[in-house]
């Protein structure tokens, strides 16, 4: 594993009222709304105060349970600076005997999940340089490489309507914020 550090990413709030959450993130603090769906059942929303520098920096998902103030954090994520380095983290955390862990490609990302010993996930991710309208999870192979990898997610996503460059992605986003 190289000496760099993981950068902390996003963190993905559980909500017992979707709709309403939504609704005080965007209108209230001010988010920009990059993307809405559901993945199965689950409702999720992606936001961001600034979609140069990150696609989400909060998510918000549905179907909270439990009493208020008790278990709203899903996930916090950490952002890795490469691909060889979330397979390292991946060979890492195996090695330290954690068992709970999944590899997931979001199109835009690739994500390793991982569960500590009381339940709460954490998330380390390595991004890529195109955008594909999330919510997106598939299950990714990290013992293949790196160029594999992309590989799959281009040809997967070839006739994928929300499928475009990062940077363009990033452009229309900004044009859509309001102007100071």
């Amino acid at each position: 594993m190289t000496n760099s550090r993981p950068i902390i990413s996003h963190v993905v709030i559980s909500c017992f009222d979707f709709q309403a959450m939504v609704a005080y993130y965007t209108k209230t603090l001010g988010f920009f709304l990059s993307d809405i769906g559901k993945i199965n059942e689950t409702e999720l929303c992606f936001l961001t105060f600034d979609p140069e520098a990150e696609h989400h920096q909060i998510a918000l998902t549905g179907g909270r349970q439990g009493a208020p103030g008790a278990g709203a954090l899903n996930h916090v994520c950490f952002r890795l600076a490469s691909y060889e380095e979330l397979q390292a983290r991946y060979k890492l955390l195996g090695a330290r005997g954690v068992s709970e862990m999944s590899t997931v490609s979001h199109g835009s990302w690739l994500s390793l999940y991982a569960t500590d010993p009381e339940g709460n996930k954490i998330e380390f991710r390595w991004d890529l340089p195109w955008y594909v309208g999330q919510p997106f999870a598939k299950p990714v192979d990290l013992s293949l490489s790196e160029e594999e990898t992309r590989r799959a997610i281009l040809e997967e996503n070839k006739e994928n309507p929300r499928f475009e460059p990062m940077t363009a992605w990033r452009a229309k986003a900004m044009a859509k914020l309001p102007v100071d």
